[in-house]
């Protein structure tokens, strides 16, 4: 999986509106980005960087839609 497609399944979950598709696409996002967190080397700390933020707001965006 590349680092475009991680990307892409991230900004999908931050823009889904629909509270029905929400939690589908932020677990799609959320598995892209642990694969390529498996995939990076130890060189690579700032892609790993912004990897961990992505992650963070995942969870920021899951816990809020739920607490809603």
């Amino acid at each position: 999986m590349s680092e475009v497609n991680w990307q892409t399944l991230y900004t999908a979950a931050l823009s889904e509106s629909d509270p029905n598709r929400l939690y589908g696409k932020i677990e799609a996002a959320r598995r892209a980005i642990r694969l390529r967190l498996d995939q990076l080397d130890d060189d690579n700390s700032r892609e790993r960087e912004q990897l961990d933020r992505a992650m963070h707001a995942l969870f920021t965006l899951s816990a809020r839609r739920r607490s809603a």
